[in-house]
């Protein structure tokens, strides 16, 4: 594994670390205090400037982890930006084509329902009079551009946050697990608000019933365009910017959270395990666990979304908190809750594969896509 891993200890315990040899080999070394000669402990305990070298050395490459290797042949920042976004953008698309987009439908669906609405009716309204092809309403071309944006935006706006916050962990400001965290929240708020529009003209399409009726491919992306146009021309251009406060700061709790719990059960398992490092399997185990405390988590804030921008609130002026108020004054807090965990299932799922898909797998193409060739 070219990405180097770390393992923190407390104090009397041995430190090791996989590292990524200085000759530029990308061979895999490993050291522990034990081994050192003399001179060279006194260096790494006492030597200011050593301490600060190996900290920075290590927190590039932990930082890499997300979205490439620390092996890969030195380019400058703009290039690597955008070798960023561009294998985040590819991931995302392939992933809300094959997966994401049918998962999020039927969230969004069962979000926007009334009680008692099952998971085969929903899927029984979608493909009843188009077939499978029923599934990809709203993908072409809301869910296209949100997929290329989605990725992209939040590959490039995660990649500037590590690289502004590095020199607050470098100094001991702020504490790395903290500093990972934050970069996953601000760019999940950047995102939030460059998505917003997108996401409210696909749920407009999903939670639209004309749409559930027999018509082709071309018909159904003509149509969603046509959503579109209509939503400026009748409720005006700022609307496309509805619920998206309240989707930036889901966005910012989503990625924060996601991030946050991956990492610490990737500590986990790292403190298990038998060769320091992480195997891909256990990457995977750590993103689908950190993706299920996620979504636990931030539930409330993406239900509330999902309602904010529901086909049937169209022209009218939506406040989350109101909402939110009303219906526990009409239903208590036991009718919120079965209101609310309506649709848990479909995002469980979405949350923890794109978790995988956003830490695992962009890492995994950029190392395809950029990594050492052999």
């Amino acid at each position: 594994n070219a990405s180097i891993r770390r393992t923190l200890v407390s104090v009397g315990d041995v430190v090791s670390a996989n590292y990524v040899s200085e000759d530029g080999s990308g061979s895999s070394h490993k050291s522990t205090v034990s081994s050192m000669p003399r001179a060279n402990r006194r260096s790494a305990f006492f030597s200011k400037k050593n301490k600060s070298q190996t900290t920075t050395t290590t927190l590039s490459s932990t930082l890499s982890i997300r979205g490439g290797s620390a092996a890969a042949p030195a380019v400058d920042a703009s290039t690597e930006f955008a070798r960023r976004l561009l294998v985040a953008a590819v991931v995302t698309l392939l992933y809300e084509g094959a997966l994401g987009h049918l998962l999020e439908f039927i969230k969004i669906v069962m979000q926007t329902s009334p009680p008692g609405t099952t998971y085969t009716s929903v899927l029984k309204s979608i493909t009843a009079e188009k077939g499978i092809a029923g599934v990809w309403d709203g993908f072409i071309p809301w869910g296209v551009v949100q997929a290329v944006g989605k990725g992209g935006v939040f590959g490039l706006a995660h990649s500037m946050a590590k690289k502004y916050l590095q020199p607050f962990i470098d100094d001991g400001t702020l504490p790395e697990v903290v500093g990972l965290t934050l970069a996953g929240g601000i760019a999940g708020g950047f995102q939030g608000y460059v998505l917003s529009p997108t996401l409210l003209l696909k749920t407009r399409v999903m939670t639209n019933a004309v749409f559930r009726e027999k018509m082709s491919l071309l018909k159904t992306t003509l149509l969603s365009l046509t959503i579109g146009f209509d939503v400026v021309k009748d409720e005006g251009i700022l609307t496309l910017m509805k619920g998206s406060n309240v989707f930036a700061t889901k966005r910012v709790f989503d990625w924060s959270t996601r991030y946050f719990f991956s990492d610490v059960f990737e500590s986990l398992f790292l403190k298990y395990s038998a060769t320091g490092k992480l195997t891909g399997s256990e990457k995977i185990a750590a993103s689908l666990l950190g993706g299920t405390a996620s979504t636990i988590s931030t539930l409330p804030l993406d239900v509330l979304v999902a309602k904010t921008q529901d086909a049937k609130k169209a022209g009218e002026k939506v406040s989350a908190w109101k909402m939110f108020k009303e219906e526990l004054d009409e239903v208590g807090w036991g009718g919120l809750y079965n209101n609310y965990m309506m649709g848990f299932e479909a995002r469980l799922a979405h949350v923890c594969f794109t978790t995988v898909a956003m830490k695992v797998g962009t890492a995994m193409a950029y190392e395809y896509m950029y990594g050492p060739k052999e």
